[in-house]
């Protein structure tokens, strides 16, 4: 798997956990330490310049899932 996929499936496994979990874009937002513009973006596929680690550790910490399985196709959970 490249780089894009990897990034492809991130985005959409974090919108997936947002709609999982019936958070608004807002609550989700919040819980990620970003901005609702932001995780427009993440949900439409791009990945912000600014955007760092600190949102994998708030996605294992909040949701409890690895960071490696955040990357992975059709994340189950």
């Amino acid at each position: 798997m490249n780089n894009e996929q990897m990034m492809l499936n991130l985005c959409r496994n974090i919108s997936y956990l947002r709609k999982k979990h019936n958070l608004s874009k807002s609550k989700m937002a919040k819980i990620l330490g970003i901005s609702v513009k932001s995780l427009n973006l993440i949900e439409s596929g791009v990945i912000p310049s600014r955007l760092n680690c600190d949102v994998l550790y708030r996605l294992y910490f909040h949701f409890n899932i690895s960071i490696k399985k955040m990357f992975e196709d059709n994340i189950d959970m």
